[in-house]
């Protein structure tokens, strides 16, 4: 017997953290309190956000599920994980073609809703495409790869400093020494050491990127363990800050700020190389340095130099590369025709 539950389902949010957690690569940003990190600024920007997740259950056994929300702009209707992309989950131990093909009759009545664009990520758990991958490319979606720098935390050589970039060595030395990176995590965050970061942000990016309300998602993340953030101090005063996601099996490098004016000195080496063993001790299993560019990836929009700049200091932390896909489905044109 076919079963589905919903997001406003007060036993959703409980199924789904059992099947994100008990994927092979679980990515830390599809827990509903870093998708309502996600959500915030859409809000801010007084967009209007449905929520459209559900998971599917077989013998009253979750065995597929959707993550995404339609977000609406000026009457034109997209389908995505707020500011990220939707996914799906499968337990590909009792998945079968019959109850797939049910997942997809109730996708296809989300995306009825959808007159923009559908933005979906596939992990390629096992080296396969999920159904929901081979549903949306026989509908016309386009297909890109992605490339993330991801260290194996399982190897223990990943996280000795001989896998790093000889050049990086000294400078983690330096930063270890001169900033004395320390963690605020659950046991020590407070909203006072999250606004000296957002300050110092602010101060350096030149303007407000993200609302105040936006930052205090930040902070509920890491309350609820799900974040921390690693700060250098020089002289008694912040001089660079990073915000790391984590789940049970994923660490994410998130986001940072450093004082440009002290751009000569490795202001962030050592910050970064503290949350990657911070990470290991956590238990997680892979950590997301970021994404890879290239200079001619993606060939429609390549990336800047600033841009290639910050991938090749993400890549000085060793690590190998991942692959994963994402595809965007332009539905502006009416309902797709599936061959």
């Amino acid at each position: 017997m076919v079963e589905f539950l919903y997001f406003d389902d007060p036993d959703f949010e409980r199924h789904w953290t059992v099947l994100l957690n008990n994927c092979h690569f679980c990515s830390p940003f599809y827990s509903t309190i870093a998708q309502n990190y996600f959500s915030q600024r859409l809000k801010d920007e007084g967009k209007i956000i449905t929520e459209e997740s559900y998971i599917m259950f077989w013998e009253n056994e979750p065995v597929i599920a959707f993550r995404g929300a339609t977000v609406e702009t000026d009457g034109k209707v997209d389908l995505l994980a707020y500011e990220m992309p939707s996914i799906s989950i499968e337990n590909k131990k009792t998945l079968t073609t019959k109850t797939a093909k049910t997942f997809l009759e109730k996708f296809d009545k989300v995306m009825e809703k959808v007159n923009g664009f559908i933005w979906y990520r596939d992990f390629l758990i096992n080296n396969e495409l999920s159904k929901l991958s081979r549903h949306l490319l026989n509908n016309g979606a386009r297909s890109t790869p992605l490339f993330s720098k991801t260290i194996d935390l399982i190897n223990d050589k990943s996280t000795r400093k001989s896998s790093i970039r000889k050049s990086f060595k000294s400078l983690i030395n330096w930063g270890n020494r001169e900033l004395q990176p320390k963690i605020f995590d659950i046991k020590n965050i407070t909203w006072e050491l999250i606004d000296e970061f957002r300050q110092l942000h602010i101060r350096e990016s030149g303007r407000e990127t993200r609302s105040e309300k936006s930052w205090r998602r930040q902070l509920e993340m890491v309350q609820a363990g799900e974040a921390f953030i690693v700060s250098g101090h020089l002289n008694g005063e912040l001089v660079s800050s990073g915000f790391f996601m984590n789940s049970k099996t994923n660490c994410y490098y998130g986001m940072s700020a450093s004082r440009r004016d002290l751009f000569d000195k490795p202001l962030f080496h050592a910050s970064m190389w503290t949350a990657i063993l911070h990470a290991k001790e956590l238990g997680c299993k892979w950590f997301e340095v970021g994404e890879q560019l290239y200079p001619n990836h993606p060939y429609q929009n390549p990336p800047t130099k600033k841009e290639l700049g910050i991938s090749v200091f993400k890549s000085g932390f060793g690590g190998e590369i991942r692959m994963f896909l994402d595809l965007r489905l332009d539905c502006s044109g009416g309902k797709s025709n599936a061959r």
